[in-house]
């Protein structure tokens, strides 16, 4: 039996993914097992995940998935290279993975080995060091001046459109394989449908996650009609019981109330918020009263949307760079089937990474584990209180994984 890893946020789980699991199946045989190494309640782009990661992990296993590891906080919420890294440190120490598949807009896998290898090389180094310096380029960011240097080193047009956010991870993916020197092989599924930005399209199948967020905060339950059946149910039932959608508003007045209190310009170690950024959140917090206002007030040609989210919230968390550059060092289970059961035995026979099927048992698990599963849970616990009906600050530690017969 395959052993296939997808690293996925699930936010939420809709058609494109469930379009991607059967795909890979077609590829690699109908009993290959999928494991989704997946996000917990704080996403890549420094947003909060729709639903409690106990929620998208269930319906995960519903629609297809055989066993869903939890790729924690703050691992889940970093920049594409270190969220790409996390991902396949922990498919590769749980030592069961053949194939680590992904979305992607190219769906050449070749390409993206190709671009991915000069984004490693010497002259790609120099090429981005000298066009971060030149006078020309002062106002250009930083995704445009990868496009510019690739574009060079290529010997052709690489289009901006081309570094859309899937295929950027897909190369961070392929980086990130070769750097572990991994035997997992990568393969990539074309994605299908709307793009990530893209507003809800009622004439598309695939509709982006992005566009079914939107349409929930805003009440529209409609949006659920291009989620799979079972992961339907599950998320109605989900918002009747008011644990979904996580609304990061609710958080307002507890993000700027803690930059207000810590307002002092200095120099700290936030993760992403290097190169003036956190001085000037602190700055602009004297005058936001929400985190989409202090958003506002931050914005830049120089920083990304997402990288002033992940700083927020790096800073609220008291993140550092070195926690994140430690990379993972655990995972625990969300969920699974009959089959992940079954893969979850595999991975204790013949791997010591530590994989938590008990929430409450981190602390016999060495110092780094207790340091980064209380990191986590603290986040966690701040997650419960975006929620109409909050969780427990105990949650994180007493949820049982969700086990389908």
């Amino acid at each position: 039996m395959k052993v296939a890893a997808i690293i996925s946020e699930y936010n939420p789980f809709h058609n494109g993914h469930e379009y991607q699991i059967k795909k890979l199946r077609e590829m690699l045989g109908q009993d290959t097992a999928v494991i989704a190494i997946m996000s917990g309640n704080f996403m890549q782009r420094g947003e909060l995940a729709i639903a409690d990661k106990t929620i998208r992990a269930r319906a995960a296993v519903e629609c297809g998935v055989n066993l869903v590891l939890e790729l924690p906080f703050p691992f889940s919420m970093s920049s594409a290279e270190f969220f790409a890294k996390s991902g396949v440190k922990i498919a590769n120490e749980i030592g069961v993975v053949d194939y680590l598949v992904f979305g992607s807009e190219s769906g050449d896998i070749s390409e993206l080995s190709d671009i991915a290898s000069i984004t490693t090389s010497e002259e790609y180094a120099l090429t981005l060091d000298a066009l971060s310096s030149a006078p020309e380029y002062r106002d250009f960011g930083y995704p445009e001046l990868c496009q510019i240097a690739l574009s060079r080193i290529y010997g052709k047009e690489i289009p901006r459109e081309y570094l859309s956010p899937n295929n950027i991870l897909a190369i961070e993916y392929i980086k990130a394989i070769s750097a572990f020197s991994s035997s997992i092989t990568p393969l990539t599924v074309r994605r299908e449908g709307c793009g990530y930005l893209d507003i809800l399209n009622p004439m598309a199948e695939f509709q982006s996650a992005s566009a079914i967020r939107q349409e929930l905060l805003s009440e529209n339950i409609s949006a659920l009609d291009y989620v799979p059946e079972k992961a339907r149910e599950i998320y109605f039932e989900a918002i009747q019981n008011g644990k979904m959608p996580a609304d990061a508003s609710m958080l307002d007045y507890s993000v700027i109330s803690s930059f207000r209190l810590n307002s002092t310009a200095r120099d700290v170690d936030i993760h992403d918020a290097a190169g003036g950024l956190y001085n000037r959140l602190c700055e602009m917090s004297a005058e936001a009263t929400s985190i989409s206002s202090l958003m506002s007030m931050t914005d830049t040609k120089k920083y990304t949307k997402a990288r002033i989210r992940r700083a927020i919230w790096n800073t609220y968390f008291g993140v550092t760079s070195s926690d994140v550059r430690a990379l993972p060092s655990y995972t625990q289970v969300l969920a699974m089937d009959k089959i992940g059961r079954s893969v979850l035995k595999r991975i204790k026979k013949v791997s010591d990474f530590p994989v938590i099927t008990k929430p409450s048992s981190y602390k016999d698990l060495g110092d780094e584990v207790i340091k980064q599963k209380e990191l986590s849970g603290k986040a966690d616990s701040i997650y419960g209180l975006a929620l109409k009906k909050p969780n427990s600050g105990r949650f994180p530690l007493t949820f049982t994984p969700y086990v389908k017969e």
